[in-house]
């Protein structure tokens, strides 16, 4: 028996493995499952002693010690194929029940384990723990732009993308808009320099496209107006100018942007503007030839000097519906010249840089 045993591992194997010149030699292939759990070298010796017999699987030429009971080959090999390879491994994965023990190393020999049909490979898991995406905390997570809770969650706008909507927390909100001075009588002029004059059916969209970012010139020209003329752009948190919100979440904002003058960054508080004399709290963005990106943190904002103790506000950023980029001259009743300005960036702060 041990010599037609012995016959078996030096002859009938050499159909599926190279076979070694001497006579005696064991064959340790790679790839294979050690019964004995050891480093043994898998040979009819080593498989008598376990009470096994020496078998050679036909797919993958894969010598094992199998129970004399076993006749399957697609049990006696204890593994199946699968491109799904859900375990990080070399696309072969263990069957149920089975114990791998390490591969042993070859410099001569590699298998490849062949392709099975669909039927014989496991499900996978849903995902493998190293492909999986870590969820973000309830604390921390923000809103997407279509959906709503009451508060506004100001994220990066970012002109090279082309959108005319700011993420504010709100889907109906953050859309750009231009103003001028003429609801106080002025004349001032503002040019978007693109081909498009942002009055089309896409509204600003082409603005945005070929500018990759809010780009525009103006002339500053006080006609009838009282005041200093002006220009702007600005977007409300909604789709009204009037509907205020709790804006503390984003701790302020930040802008990347170019400019020939000062930008005065308002908040719009809706209806409460008019009750305070229009002594909105503002930052200013100093005029920059270059890019130049700038963070403000709510309490940066403060109203205007003039600004009378019945028209004082308290934590505006609570009650916020709008943020305004205005264009202004320096002096009340005179003009205020020409310039020009690109916005490229808006976001909470540090989401510019």
């Amino acid at each position: 028996m041990k010599k037609l045993i012995g016959l078996l591992a030096t002859g009938s194997i050499c159909m599926f493995a190279a076979c070694s010149s001497g006579e005696d030699d064991p064959i340790t292939p790679p790839n294979s499952w050690n019964n004995g759990g050891s480093n043994t070298q898998v040979t009819a010796e080593t498989c008598q002693q376990a009470g096994k017999v020496l078998s050679v699987d036909p797919v993958t030429s894969t010598l094992y010690c199998a129970d004399p009971a076993l006749s399957s080959p697609g049990m006696q090999t204890g593994f199946s194929s699968s491109s799904a390879d859900p375990y990080g491994g070399t696309g072969i994965t263990p069957q149920a029940g089975i114990t791998p023990t390490t591969q042993a190393s070859s410099s001569s020999l590699s298998i490849v384990p062949p392709a099975t049909s669909s039927s014989s490979v496991p499900s996978s898991p849903a995902s493998s723990p190293a492909t999986q995406t870590p969820k973000s905390s309830p604390g921390t997570q923000t809103p997407p732009a279509d959906e709503s809770d009451g508060k506004w969650h100001l994220a990066l706008w970012d002109g090279t993308a082309g959108a005319p909507q700011v993420p504010t927390g709100n889907k109906t909100g953050g859309y750009w808009y231009s103003y001028t001075d003429s609801g106080d009588k002025g004349k001032s002029v503002l040019v978007w320099d693109a081909t498009d004059d942002g009055t089309s059916a896409d509204g600003l969209v082409p603005v945005i496209t070929e500018c990759q970012g809010l780009c525009g010139s103006f002339d500053l020209i006080v006609g009838a107006n009282p005041y200093k003329p002006y220009v702007g752009v600005g977007f409300n948190y909604s789709k009204s100018a009037n509907e205020v919100a709790d804006a503390t979440s984003s701790r302020g904002v930040c802008v990347t942007y170019t400019s020939t003058i000062d930008i005065i960054l308002e908040m719009g508080l809706g209806s409460q503007d008019s009750k305070i004399g229009y002594a909105n709290p503002f930052v200013t963005l100093p005029a920059s030839a270059s890019p130049k990106t700038v963070d403000f943190g709510w309490a940066d904002f403060e109203q205007p000097d003039w600004a009378s103790a019945a028209q004082t506000v308290t934590n505006p950023q609570q009650a916020l519906a709008s943020l305004k980029f205005k264009f202004a001259g320096t002096k009340d009743s005179t003009d205020g010249g020409s310039g020009s300005f690109k916005i490229m960036k808006v976001g909470a702060p540090s989401e510019c840089n």
